[in-house]
């Protein structure tokens, strides 16, 4: 029988990646949305959007769950120890498909897992997640690499588009898979669109996958200005980030996160180390140059 999927509840609607995926549900007009929400939650969503309160109790979690087709996931870091509840409230409230919170670095990757405590986190939901194939519970995991637009405000991927700085970690020449958030959001309408095809398994994505010396050339070619460049290497980052992530400071979060997406032996490079499901889900083109262009002239990507 032909599995279809029509009603779809979000889980982090609100957060930075969560917004941008919910908005390209929404957006699609496929399917009936509701949002979860706590009740302590103040969010407000356009009319037409259904609000579910939860206190992530099973009984108020299985009920809020009921009736809906597929759960998308987009928790932070520190919601993250709430999937597996939320999954097996998922089985019982029969649900069709589950979409974990993924949409980052190789969580899949040994070396990534064991180097952020977080992803190894994310292996053990997936590994539950399958666990669930046998009692009606399909899934998918999407793959993206960093959020390069979002990522390019704060300097995640070493380039800062308001400052014009750039970091380059050892030499440059490490190519890496990353998306945009729009091209996350086209991921996700894909997958609940094409639930057959994309049933139990992993799928990596990207916009563009390039070396952080092609991002710069593209960046200063852009916007027609030379940009302030500092030189360092992962292993630097490794180190100083390890110090200040074991003092609780975000700051050294921030540094592993280069690590994984620029360093050797993290699966950063989804065109090597996987493959990509661009062309199976039909994602538009999001290459370098027009991420480039439309980063420097703040057009909405």
């Amino acid at each position: 029988m032909t599995q279809t999927i029509k009603n779809v509840i979000m889980i982090g609607a609100s957060g930075n990646i969560g917004a941008a995926i919910f908005k390209a549900i929404v957006d699609s007009g496929k399917f009936n949305v509701s949002v979860l929400t706590r009740p302590e939650s103040s969010n407000t969503y356009a009319a037409g959007i259904k609000v579910i309160k939860s206190d992530y109790s099973e009984a108020s979690l299985v009920d809020a769950l009921n009736g809906q087709d597929a759960v998308v996931s987009a928790l932070g870091a520190t919601g993250l120890s709430e999937e597996v509840k939320i999954i097996d409230a998922s089985v019982k409230a029969g649900v069709k498909r589950y979409l974990p919170s993924e949409y980052s670095a190789n969580s899949q990757n040994a070396k990534a897992a064991a180097l952020i405590p977080f992803f190894g986190l994310k292996v053990q939901i997936n590994e539950h997640l399958k666990a669930q194939e046998s009692k009606g519970l399909t899934w998918t995991a999407i793959e993206t690499g960093p959020a390069f637009d979002w990522g390019a405000q704060m300097g995640l991927v070493g380039f800062n588009i308001n400052t014009q700085e750039a970091l380059i970690l050892d030499g440059g020449m490490k190519a890496f898979s990353a998306s945009n958030l729009s091209q996350i959001g086209n991921a996700v309408v894909a997958v609940l669109s094409k639930p057959e095809e994309t049933a139990n398994q992993f799928i990596y994505i990207d916009s563009f996958t390039a070396t952080q010396n092609e991002i710069l050339a593209e960046f200063e070619k852009t916007t027609g200005e030379k940009w302030k460049v500092t030189e360092s290497t992962t292993e630097a980052c490794l180190t100083e980030g390890q110090a200040l992530f074991a003092k609780g400071d975000f700051s050294g979060l921030l540094l592993l996160l280069k690590v994984i997406i620029l360093g050797e032996g993290y699966g950063s490079d989804f065109t090597k180390d996987a493959v990509l499901g661009n062309e199976k889900l039909g994602l538009p083109d999001q290459d370098l140059a027009f991420t480039a262009v439309a980063l420097a002239t703040g057009k909405a990507i």
